[in-house]
């Protein structure tokens, strides 16, 4: 048979919804150091490897609901000991079904060290992440087009594209100039009065970003702490979309952002949207609501309104994640001369980016 497709992924976000210490999540908490797979044909064993031996009940409970995944065969929870942490080891040889034999080649080797400190945010910016389950549905427009709404209401505002692997803010909000260094800083520059960081600006010929974790942090930090930031008020994450691992290290890199999640009106991008919603949740994120981008469209002199995607998935993601839809964002036809993708402020969009920035605002200072 085929390789399964069980993947590390599958099993982080199990272990994000396990809500066992103190009301915190599992992989929360940080006792979960690595998810090791080893393939046997159609068959998966899982190694769940923590810093500290789990209470009894804990661990049963981690094996319940981690071998509830398709095609799993074992679950074992191993204790990766503190005096070898800071060195590379063998994985353990991951146990088998009852009457299988172990074997194969070993497993790969990984390095345990200790959980490095959270980057340091700008003092007293509120962070709000724009988040989606799946791409193609306008999160980075969403989050370019509500930083410069808040920028228009008067607030020192910023955005990070925190999607290393696709960037694309600097070309949405139409910015062509690049940072400069001022005693090994970076200075971000700004467009429509947003200061912007990006991975874009530190690639050259749009070539694509092959990276592990530990560089994909390393990065965040440098944008966080390495920056001049001109003291932003709020700061919008443009977060990866999805819920695999890169998406799961932003989120518990910036676990002060308030979320907002973005969907289109279509049954199958909903669905996808509520799963990457309850990852926030279970990572104890707040949800601030749901944007419906591409809601609808006017057509011809007399502005009939059709629907491309259909209705209803903004609110159904809404209902089923127990918030409220913030806006419906419709379809805008752009000028062939105009830079990015900013809606004009008197526009029926930019009205409708101005009515979520204070609605989010509001949110933010009552929270």
């Amino acid at each position: 048979m085929g390789e399964v497709s069980l993947q590390k992924s599958d099993v982080l976000q199990v272990l994000a919804g396990l809500r066992l210490l103190g009301g915190k999540s599992l992989l929360a908490s940080g006792q979960v150091r690595d998810v090791l797979l080893e393939r046997h044909g159609d068959r998966v064993h899982v190694a769940v490897l923590v810093g500290q031996a789990l209470p009894d009940d804990v661990e049963g409970q981690v094996k319940e609901a981690v071998g509830r995944l398709a095609a799993v065969a074992t679950v074992k929870v191993v204790v990766s000991s503190e005096e070898r942490r800071d060195r590379p080891m063998a994985a353990p040889r991951l146990g088998t079904a009852t009457g299988e034999k172990a074997g194969g080649p070993p497993g790969p080797r990984v390095s345990f060290r200790p959980q490095p400190p959270l980057p340091k945010a700008p003092p007293g910016a509120a962070m709000i992440a724009v988040a989606s389950g799946k791409g193609g549905v306008g999160k980075s427009t969403v989050a370019v087009n509500l930083a410069v709404a808040l920028a228009r209401l008067g607030l020192r505002t910023a955005i990070l594209d925190a999607d290393v692997y696709g960037f694309g803010v600097p070309m949405l909000v139409g910015l062509e100039e690049g940072p400069r260094l001022q005693d090994r800083k970076i200075i971000p520059p700004r467009a429509h009065g947003v200061q912007v960081m990006s991975m874009d600006f530190f690639v050259r010929d749009n070539r694509a970003v092959v990276w592990r974790g530990p560089m994909l942090g390393k990065t965040l930090r440098q944008f966080v702490e390495d920056v001049l930031w001109d003291d932003p008020e709020v700061m919008v994450l443009d977060l990866p979309p999805g819920t695999g691992d890169v998406a799961l290290d932003v989120v518990q890199f910036f676990p002060q952002a308030a979320q907002l999640l973005v969907t289109t009106p279509d049954p199958y991008a909903a669905r996808v949207a509520e799963r990457a919603g309850r990852m926030a949740l279970e990572q104890g994120v707040a949800l601030r609501g749901v944007v419906e981008n591409m809601a609808y469209l006017r057509c011809g002199e007399a502005g009939e309104v059709i629907y491309p995607f259909g209705r209803g998935g903004g609110d159904a993601a809404a209902h089923a994640l127990g918030v409220d839809v913030l806006a419906r964002i419709p379809w805008e036809l752009k000028e062939r001369n105009l830079r990015g993708n900013v809606a004009h402020p008197a526009s029926e969009v930019g009205k409708i980016y101005r009515q979520l920035a204070e609605e989010l605002f509001v949110q933010q200072e009552r929270s």
